[in-house]
């Protein structure tokens, strides 16, 4: 089949949910090496389950559930499906839509509070059904969305389009999350990371520069493992901004670094001076904010010689190098602590005052001691 045949072949149909079948022979599941199931043992109760158990187990559909409780059922792209049998269609593409939607009906069944307009926009899906021959359609119509693809967006765009959701509908993190299936820190990283772009374009010594490259950097300043950098920042989450504006524009001048370059003539040169340049950034991946906040955490020493040479591998190899020689040498002072105890021990054992053996109450208490030492021996030598 060409694709100049697929319009021919795609005719309009509005479906009930429940006359919408998962396809257990799915391409997402090829890697798995999934049986081929035929059409008459499509509509399985046993085989729907395990299809929905995969897309949920391996294919994030909760978090497209919890986006569909929401917003409801948006037909922004309709769901393909061809006929198995009367009133019975599988879908070629749009399963884990599918998925989510019948997810949020099983959840209503079982008592869950489910508002009715979402309810509601399930009942019916709009759909194109195939109509023609080709026996592997499925893979044709995925492989058109998700090979030659829908054209993602940059993450500074999704990042404002969350933000101008709570501005506009006051929302919380939690509930802008909900709307687009992240969780409430997901949510927070992006927001977070979208006020303190605007910070370096609005207030910073580089608003003539940044632009949106700077944006996953600035995202990835907010992860669990940066809390360190973000508290060198001083971040103000009330405020929305960075407090300490000298380390704030530090950093911003590790992805725009100002000064010459080597391959530029004079008058490019005092032109570079003026304007840093993204691409002699020296935080070249997000990577490198994680390994930052190690040398801030871990090695003061590794993260000032970063500081005055910028060159972030070299400072973090050395202080990964300090830090195994650290555990080296705490790991011989422990055992040589333990020869020490030892011995200690045994010339305290070898020196017992004779008037502690006389003593009824010392010798029962000495007992004791030696017992719970000799099971102690007994079990490292085992």
């Amino acid at each position: 089949m060409s694709t100049t045949s697929l319009v021919k072949d795609l005719v309009e149909i509005t479906l009930p949910l429940a006359s919408i079948y998962l396809d257990p022979n799915n391409p997402r599941f090829v890697a798995q090496d999934s049986p081929y199931i035929p059409d008459n043992k499509t509509t399985d109760k046993s085989i729907q389950d395990d299809t929905q158990l995969r897309l949920i187990r391996d294919f994030a559909v909760e978090r497209l559930k919890m986006n569909m409780e929401i917003n409801g059922f948006l037909p922004i792209d309709r769901v393909i499906v061809r006929e198995l049998g009367k009133e019975k269609f599988i879908v070629l593409e749009g399963n884990r839509r599918i998925c989510a939607a019948k997810l949020i009906t099983q959840s209503a069944a079982d008592g869950m509070d489910v508002p009715p307009e979402i309810l509601d926009s399930l009942e019916k899906i709009p759909c194109l059904q195939y109509v023609g021959g080709e026996k592997n359609a499925a893979w044709i119509f995925q492989g058109l969305r998700h090979i030659t693809g829908i054209s993602d967006w940059s993450s500074f765009n999704k990042a404002k389009l969350l933000v101008e959701q709570m501005e506009e509908d006051e929302l919380g993190l939690t509930e802008v999350g909900r709307r687009f299936g992240l969780t409430p820190f997901g949510a927070g990283q992006w927001v977070r990371g979208y006020y303190a772009f605007k910070q370096a374009r609005e207030e910073s010594d580089f608003i003539n520069e940044v632009d949106e490259r700077a944006y996953p950097y600035l995202q990835e300043v907010f992860s669990r493992s940066s809390a360190v950098i973000r508290d060198w920042m001083n971040w103000d989450d009330d405020e929305r901004k960075f407090r300490n504006a000298l380390n704030f524009n530090e950093f911003m001048s590790w992805l725009y670094p100002r000064g010459a370059s080597n391959d530029i003539d004079d008058s490019e040169e005092r032109e570079s001076e003026k304007r840093g340049d993204f691409e002699r950034r020296a935080l070249r991946r997000g990577n490198d904010i994680r390994q930052i906040a190690f040398l801030l955490r871990e090695d003061k020493q590794a993260f000032e010689k970063f500081r005055r040479e910028l060159d972030v591998e070299q400072a973090y190899s050395e202080a990964m190098a300090r830090l195994y020689e650290r555990e080296v040498r705490e790991t011989v002072d422990q055992t040589e602590e333990v020869f020490k105890t030892i011995s200690e021990c045994t010339n305290a054992l070898d020196n017992v005052p004779h008037k502690m053996l006389k003593n009824a109450a010392a010798k029962t208490k000495l007992i004791q001691a030696l017992e719970k030492l000799e099971k102690t021996i007994s079990e490292l030598k085992q």
